[in-house]
């Protein structure tokens, strides 16, 4: 159980972690102090869900006789951060190490070394009248080049498709900090070099502003932390980086606040086993009723949106639509005849989106308010020459009824996945969304299959 003595923290009052000259504003990375001013300011939020929790994270915290799941969400993420731990996009922790002398609280890279770098900035002005900045213009290298960190490679599916910057600084004092990883995937339309770049954001994914765009509302702006790859140094290179192993302050406040006694109160038996026995039965009841209801949702559902037998109302004339007209240069292998289905939608021959994720597709396609009045009939659109090509994706130059359009969409591979197809409609009603004169404008949707589906933007 919880010592129930009250806490004084002195030793924690009395060091560095109290500092009246402490602001989280961007110009340190010292996360796991301001989650512990927040925690200590009554601030709460969700718990973290892990994947599985790290063997140091989980060493450090035996020798206090507690576990990572006990802990308040705040502090789960302080303890993370400190053990040198960040999340990606599917919560797995991933291992952060420090170069030269830094710290977990020190790898914020200061806005002078960017600029050293050739790097350009957007500026935006906080509610505080304090600047913040995000990285504009800035290649690959130039932004490794002033990395402070190396994070261990993880997948993120949606990469290359990503509109974050890859470094700011900026933030609210009295904010909650994320420590969420993602991957900055491209390729330099230019020079035709291929970039990832890793980076820890410190902001939800709502108020995380879009690469050239500021804060919504003239709001906060907040960390971003670039780190290398991992598998861009050998072995032998790693050796001289510096594994975090947690510092002695939170050590300290995870003790005084946190650690069990190793005894139990057998009087404890009795109030346990009641809410066992309540728990159990409430659980039985909320299962019931769950279940109920799934079955009735499921039930719904497929009556009413994935009749995948019923004819389109968007393309009655014929059983297949034809494709866009290409350019003689278009590559063959991009051309595939195409069978209807519902909803504005078509399924390929090969079957591949009959299932509940074409379904959510849909539902995002035909259902958000942000594209109601934006889809384009997929065959109006001319391919005249491919941009870019990522890991995921891909950039053409085409025509529509004249017009000079870019068209973004995913690889033209056999075996698309339903959940990148989600997560592309997903991105396309996120930028149908944002309205703002330095983003490229969002023009339409279109489709014919779902592996067919493309955003058209100026």
């Amino acid at each position: 159980m919880v010592h129930a003595h009250t806490i004084s923290l002195r030793s924690l009052e009395s060091s560095s972690l109290s500092s009246n000259s402490f602001v989280f504003d961007g110009t340190n990375s010292d996360i796991a102090r301001q989650l512990y001013i927040r925690h200590k300011t009554g601030d709460t939020d969700a718990k973290v869900t892990l994947n599985a929790v790290p063997t140091a994270v989980a060493n450090r915290l035996s020798d206090l006789n507690t576990q990572f799941s006990d802990l308040p969400g705040l502090v789960q993420r302080a303890v993370l951060w400190d053990t040198g731990f960040a999340l990606s996009p599917a919560n797995d922790p991933v291992q952060i190490w420090t170069m030269n002398d830094y710290t977990m609280a020190d790898i914020a890279v200061p806005k002078d070394e960017v600029s050293g770098e050739g790097c350009t900035f957007k500026n935006c002005t906080q509610p505080n009248d304090e600047l913040a900045y995000y990285t504009l213009i800035c290649s690959g290298a130039q932004m490794v080049n002033v990395s402070r960190c190396v994070a261990d490679t993880f997948v993120d599916s949606a990469a290359t498709s990503y509109l974050g910057s890859m470094w700011s600084v900026g933030g609210d004092p009295n904010m909650v900090p994320y420590i969420r990883l993602r991957d900055h995937s491209w390729v330099d339309p230019v020079t035709e070099v291929s970039y990832s770049v890793y980076a820890v954001h410190t902001t939800s994914v709502a108020d995380d502003p879009a690469w050239n765009v500021c804060p919504a509302d003239d709001g906060y702006g907040a960390l971003t932390v670039p780190c290398h790859r991992r598998d861009e140094f050998t072995d032998k290179e790693m050796e001289a980086m510096h594994t975090p192993t947690g510092s002695a302050w939170v050590t300290t406040w995870l003790e005084e606040e946190f650690a069990e006694d190793s005894g139990f109160d057998t009087m404890l038996l009795i109030p346990i086993i009641l809410g066992a026995v309540v728990l159990i039965i409430a659980v039985g009841c909320g299962r019931y009723y769950w279940k109920r209801k799934q079955k009735s949702d499921i039930d719904e559902t497929v009556s009413t949106t994935c009749d995948l037998t019923a004819v389109s109302p968007q393309y009655t004339s014929e059983s297949t639509v034809p494709l866009p007209k290409y350019a003689a240069t278009t590559p063959d292998h991009t051309l595939r005849p195409t069978v209807m289905t519902t909803q504005g939608s078509f399924l390929s021959t090969r079957g591949g989106y009959e299932s509940a994720g074409s379904c959510r597709t849909l539902k995002i396609l035909l259902n958000s308010q942000h594209l109601m009045d934006k889809r384009m009939p997929y065959e109006s659109i001319m391919y005249q020459r491919l941009l870019s090509k990522g890991s995921s994706g891909e950039v053409w130059l085409c025509k529509h009824n004249g017009q000079q359009i870019a068209i973004k969409r995913l690889l033209q591979i056999k075996q698309q996945k339903a959940e990148s197809v989600q997560a592309f409609a997903e991105e396309i009603e996120l930028t149908a969304s944002l309205d703002h004169p330095h983003i490229v404008t969002f023009v339409s949707v279109a489709w014919n299959t779902l592996n067919n589906l493309v955003m058209v933007m100026e």
